[in-house]
């Protein structure tokens, strides 16, 4: 997170997109939100609604911060 940090905060970036249900995902968005950066999230995936899930939780924590 904080080497993704850094890169955000060089770039000064309008927009993160970030793409899928892994981890590495929603550690991007949490960021981006820290940030005050717009996020973006793309999810191709069905919702299980199984919060046993690591995907399912990583769904819905990015799903919060997320913009678009």
């Amino acid at each position: 997170m904080t080497a993704f940090e850094e890169v955000a905060i060089q770039q000064k970036c309008d927009l993160i997109l970030v793409v899928g249900d892994a981890t590495s995902t929603m550690e991007c968005a949490l960021v981006a939100a820290k940030l005050q950066s717009p996020v973006a999230h793309v999810e191709a995936g069905i919702r299980s609604f199984d919060r046993t899930m690591p995907e399912e939780f990583n769904r819905i924590v990015t799903d919060a911060v997320s913009d678009y």
